[in-house]
């Protein structure tokens, strides 16, 4: 359904190149996409047999979203969003994309606006709810984990009385949204009161993320693919889900177990050249930046490498945030280096001007050129951007000349390898030519 959206749109461009008429033209398809999705979503429900689970949380959804649907995939067959997008109109599309023998739909459940939320739980309907953490994404619209954990919370309030709540017991903005539900409450997390507990959780590169799982007296040991003990949260939140479906904790393990990270988040990357990227460019909210550094801090390579793009979602002095993350990463990597426009405002923390351990770019361009030399095999290189504003995988494709766009302000929100202009030249190397 979604393709089919996509060229119509793409037929309304061409038939209406005035933008402000395609712009009413879209926004009245989405209308009637909503439409058909609510009208059908109640139609599904008529045969009760579609269980709907719902996952909102300011980070880690779109891992748990892939790991529950993995787990419930082994009883029963279902569908899951994309995993790029989670408002109101992909709910409705992906709706549409559900026949009457699917057993469940997993979809995560973004906000960006206050009564966002609201508005996705009307159209989606969910029997569970599944909330990950409360951090500060969007902090320039909500301003407060308070009133984050407000908008979040509606997808828990929701919930039909026989429905489920799957908490995290970890975090006290998700944990106190329990009051806000008459549904059956499941909690997760790696504390004592946890009902579905972690433990023993290792995650030192190149060794993948292990941890313990008790459930009612029984435990399992479960070795997963994913990168940092930062996961061992979206885990226990998927098996949590999983239990509460009644799929045996053994099943749970063994269906974790074979999910690959998600692309953009912490997912390893190796050049033809012997060198590891580890991306985590595809969000950058400042509160998230410790996780990925902590990964970096205990991984075992000949070098590591920590390279940092565009980050979002801070209050105060953009230059003084920037500077704080140089001086973080400087005690868990041999060189650190930063790019985009507050790049220069970091070189303040050097020891001395001569100091080569922290670098600063103003371009992607220049910084690859850079690495050309500097890159040696079996360096560890982690990537942590914005997907739209900085485009960092770039930087991996270079490696085997699969890149030739080094656009400065590119603004597409998609990875460069599904963009169309990929191999166009365009930037400091179409100038070069």
């Amino acid at each position: 359904m979604r393709e089919q959206t996509t060229r119509l749109l793409n037929l309304l461009r061409k038939a209406f190149p005035r933008r402000s008429r395609y712009r009413q033209l879209r926004q009245q398809l989405a209308k009637l996409v909503v439409s058909l999705a609510k009208a059908y979503r109640i139609t599904l429900g008529a045969f009760g047999t579609l269980c709907c689970v719902g996952v909102t949380g300011s980070c880690g959804k779109t891992m748990t979203k892939e790991l529950i649907a993995a787990i419930l995939s082994t009883q029963a067959r279902g569908r899951k969003s994309n995993k790029l997008y989670n408002g109101p109109n992909f709910v409705a599309q992906t709706i549409l994309t559900i026949w009457p023998w699917h057993r469940f739909c997993v979809h995560e459940l973004g906000t960006q606006r206050p009564g966002m939320m609201a508005e996705s739980v009307e159209l989606f309907r969910p029997h569970i709810g599944v909330v990950t953490h409360i951090g500060y994404d969007h902090y320039t619209t909500y301003r407060s984990k308070e009133t984050i954990a407000a908008e979040k919370g509606t997808l828990v309030e929701s919930l039909p009385v026989e429905g489920i709540a799957v908490l995290n017991a970890d975090d006290p903005y998700v944990l106190a949204m329990r009051a806000r539900t008459r549904a059956r409450l499941v909690t997760y997390g790696l504390s004592a009161e946890a009902m579905v507990r972690g433990e023993a959780v290792t995650s030192a590169w190149p060794d993948r993320l292990s941890l313990t799982v008790g459930y009612e007296g029984k435990k399992v040991r479960i070795h997963t693919q994913l990168l940092g003990e930062h996961w061992a949260s979206s885990v226990l939140a998927a098996v949590a889900t999983g239990l509460a479906r009644g799929v045996p904790l053994a099943e749970c393990a063994q269906a974790v177990e074979q999910v690959a990270p998600v692309e953009g988040r912490l997912s390893p990357s190796e050049t033809p050249d012997g060198i590891t990227f580890v991306r985590d460019d595809w969000k950058a909210p400042l509160w998230t930046v410790p996780a990925s550094l902590r990964f970096m801090q205990t991984a075992r390579a000949p070098r590591r490498v920590v390279i940092i793009g565009t980050m979002s979602d801070y209050p105060g002095d953009a230059s003084r945030k920037y500077r704080a993350v140089a001086r973080q990463a400087l005690e868990v990597a041999e060189k650190v280096i930063f790019v985009g426009n507050y790049a220069p405002s970091v070189l303040r923390v050097r020891s001395h001007p001569t100091d080569d351990r922290l670098l600063a770019f103003k371009t992607l361009y220049e910084l690859n050129l850079f690495l050309c030399d500097y890159l040696t095999a079996g360096d560890l290189v982690l990537l942590k951007g914005s997907g739209g504003a900085d485009h960092l995988q770039r930087l991996v494709l270079a490696r085997g000349n699969a890149i030739a766009c080094w656009r400065e302000k590119c603004g597409r929100f998609i990875f460069c390898t599904q963009c169309a202009l990929q191999q166009t030249p365009a930037g400091p190397r179409a100038r070069s030519l």
